[in-house]
């Protein structure tokens, strides 16, 4: 079985939490910021705004590569797979 780093599976999370929706790099960037607190890394300048967004992004690519996500290049916009809810055991599943 495989072991995400917690920043994956925290946009797992989010994205699980939004079934049925797509989220933008945008959208994924906002709702992430305060559950990852970025004021304590991050100062809030453009530049480490920008460094966060491409954090998310970089995040997105990889649970793309693995199948969790379908990232849309075209439109920047995120689904949740099924593979991906299962990683995260939600509950969405049940419903």
């Amino acid at each position: 079985m495989e072991t995400l780093p917690l920043f994956h599976i925290k946009v797992l999370q989010l994205l699980a939490a939004r079934y049925g929706l797509s989220c933008t790099l945008e959208e994924v960037t906002r709702l992430l910021a305060p559950v990852i607190n970025t004021q304590r890394v991050f100062t809030g300048t453009i530049s480490t705004e920008r460094a966060f967004e491409a954090a998310v992004l970089d995040a997105l690519i990889v649970l793309n590569d693995m199948g969790h996500i379908f990232l849309n290049s075209c439109t920047d916009k995120s689904f949740i797979t099924i593979k991906g809810l299962i990683t995260v055991n939600s509950k969405v599943l049940c419903n």
